[in-house]
C-alpha cells in the first residue's frame, strides 16, 4: 500500500513538473545587442512573453531616439561625418594610473567616447560606456501604453527576468546590471522573479565547455569556457528548473525561412534567398525534436538572440577592410559592385581597393552559437523548442550598424522600440508563425556544419 502511495505521489510530482512549462507564452533571451533586443521585445509584447533573459544587455529604450533624431537633423548638413566626433574618456586616466594595467590588460577602444554631436552618443557613450546618464524610460512607457504602441504594462508583473553580466566586460559598463534590475522592478516585475548572476569573465556567453574562447576574451564567436553553464541557469529560471540536459541531435537543427510567406523554403540556391526586411536574414535556425515539430502546441518556444558580430554573414576580415576604409578615406557607407563607380572620385590612384558588400564571405558564427552555447542541450529531452532568429549585414547596415546588431538603438527608424518598428513587428509575426507551424518554415537546405568546423576549429 505504501509503495503504491509513493508511486502515485511521484507520478503527481512529475506531472506537476511537466505542467510547470508554460506553453501558452514564449520566453526570450539574448547576448549583448540581443540582450537589449530581448528586453525590448518582452516590454513591447509583454502579454506574449513569460520571461526575459539578458546576457551583457540593457534596459528598454536606453538609447532613446538619439540616433534617428540626429540622422534626421543632420541629413542636410554634415550627416554621417558626425560619426567621427569623439573625445578622450576617463578610461585613459584610469588605465594610466593603474599599476596592474599590464597584467589586467586594456581596451584602447574605451579610451575615446562619442561626443554629443555623434549620432551614437546615447547608445555607445551613455548606455554602453557611461550609464550614469542613462535614464529609465518611465514617461516613454506610459506614453506608448496610452497610444497602444506597447502592450499594457500590468502584464510585466507576471514576467520572470534573468540578468547576467561579467565583471571584466569592457564593452558594456558593469553598472548596467543594477540599472537593469531597477528597470524590471520599476515596471512591476516581482523581486523574487528576478535572478541576477555575476561572472568573472568578459563580454561573451559563458559555458562549461572546454573548447570555447578564454573566459576573459571578447572575440568572435563569443562562446567562452568559463566553467559556468549559463544556458542551463537561464532556461532553468525562465522556463523550468527541472529541464533535463542531454546531448543534442544535429538532425534536429533546421534552417528556417524567416519570411512569413515561405518564399525561401524550396530554393536551393542561396543567391536566390530573399530577406523579409533589409536588416533581417533570409533564414534563422530552429532546434526542435520530432514531437515538437509535429505537435508544436505541446512545446514551449524559447527565442535566443545573438549579439553584434555573431550573424552567419559577419566576417572579421571584411570588417577590418571596412574599418581601414573608414580610417584612410573617411568613407563610411558601403557599396555593392552594381552601384560602385571606380576609380573613386578624388582618389584616382586606388581603383578597386575599397571593399564592396559582395566581398564579404560568410563565417557562420550564428551556427557556432547554436551548436556551442548550450541552449539546444536543454531542448532535446524536454518539451522545448529553441528559435535562433538572425539579423543580416547588407549595404543597408552602413554606416550605423556595420556589425549586424539587433536594433535597440534606432538605426531602422524612430519607432524601433514600438510595435510598429520594422524588426520588432517582423519578429513577433515570425515567432507566432514558428509556434503555430514550424514545419512550414523548414528549408530544403541544411546547416553548413562543415564550414563552421573549418572557420571555428575546436
Amino acid at each position: 500500500m505504501k509503495i503504491r502511495l509513493i508511486t502515485a505521489l511521484v507520478g503527481m510530482i512529475v506531472s506537476l513538473n511537466n505542467f510547470a512549462i508554460d506553453h501558452s507564452k514564449f520566453s526570450i533571451s539574448g547576448i549583448s545587442s540581443g540582450g537589449f533586443m530581448a528586453d525590448q521585445m518582452a516590454t513591447i509584447y509583454s502579454s506574449e512573453f513569460s520571461g526575459v533573459g539578458t546576457v551583457a544587455g540593457g534596459f528598454y529604450y536606453c538609447a532613446e531616439d538619439y540616433l534617428p533624431a540626429k540622422i534626421k537633423a543632420d541629413s542636410n548638413t554634415i550627416g554621417a561625418s558626425n560619426l567621427f566626433l569623439f573625445e578622450p574618456s576617463n578610461q585613459i586616466i584610469t588605465d594610466t594610473l593603474n599599476p596592474f594595467v599590464i597584467l589586467t590588460g586594456v581596451n584602447p577602444g574605451s579610451w575615446f567616447a562619442p561626443q554629443k554631436g555623434n549620432p551614437i552618443y546615447q547608445a555607445v557613450g551613455v548606455c554602453m560606456g557611461g550609464t550614469k546618464k542613462a535614464k529609465l524610460p518611465t514617461e516613454y512607457l506610459k506614453s506608448n501604453e496610452a497610444s497602444h504602441l506597447i502592450d499594457p504594462l500590468f502584464n510585466l508583473r507576471n514576467q520572470k527576468a534573468f540578468i547576467y553580466h561579467g565583471k571584466s566586460d569592457s564593452v558594456l559598463n558593469f553598472k548596467m546590471q543594477d540599472l537593469l534590475k531597477s528597470f524590471f522592478l520599476s515596471v512591476g516585475v516581482k523581486a523574487n522573479n528576478i535572478a541576477v548572476y555575476t561572472g568573472s569573465g568578459s563580454h561573451n556567453f559563458p559555458t562549461d565547455r572546454q573548447d570555447g574562447i578564454p573566459c576573459g576574451k571578447e572575440q568572435v564567436p563569443y562562446v567562452a569556457k568559463c566553467n559556468f553553464d549559463l544556458a542551463g541557469k537561464l532556461l532553468g529560471h525562465l522556463v523550468d528548473n527541472n529541464l533535463v540536459r542531454a546531448d543534442f541531435n544535429k538532425d534536429h537543427i533546421y534552417l528556417v525561412d524567416q519570411n512569413i510567406n515561405f518564399v525561401n523554403v524550396d530554393k536551393s540556391q542561396e543567391s536566390e534567398w530573399v530577406t523579409p526586411v533589409p536588416s533581417i536574414a533570409p533564414y534563422g535556425y530552429l532546434y526542435a525534436n520530432d514531437k515538437c515539430l509535429n505537435d508544436p502546441v505541446s512545446c514551449h518556444l524559447h527565442i535566443a538572440l545573438h549579439g553584434c558580430k555573431m550573424t552567419d554573414n559577419y566576417s572579421e576580415d571584411f570588417q577590418t577592410q571596412y574599418q581601414n576604409q573608414v580610417s584612410s578615406f573617411r568613407i563610411v557607407r558601403m557599396r555593392s559592385r552594381k552601384n560602385s563607380v571606380f576609380p573613386i572620385p578624388n582618389f584616382p590612384g586606388i581603383p578597386f581597393t575599397l571593399p564592396s558588400i559582395e566581398d564579404k564571405i560568410s563565417q557562420y558564427g550564428l551556427l557556432k552559437f547554436v551548436l556551442d552555447s548550450g541552449y539546444i542541450n536543454y531542448a532535446e529531452q524536454n518539451d522545448v523548442m529553441i528559435l535562433f532568429p538572425q539579423a543580416w549585414i547588407s549595404e543597408n547596415n552602413y554606416p550605423y550598424n556595420p556589425k549586424g546588431c539587433w536594433d535597440w538603438f534606432g538605426w531602422t527608424g524612430e519607432n524601433y522600440a514600438t510595435n510598429t518598428g520594422s524588426e520588432a513587428s517582423w519578429m513577433i509575426h515570425f515567432i507566432h508563425s514558428i509556434a503555430k507551424n514550424p514545419k512550414s518554415h523548414l528549408m530544403n537546405s541544411k546547416p553548413k556544419f562543415d564550414l563552421v568546423e573549418k572557420n571555428f576549429p575546436r
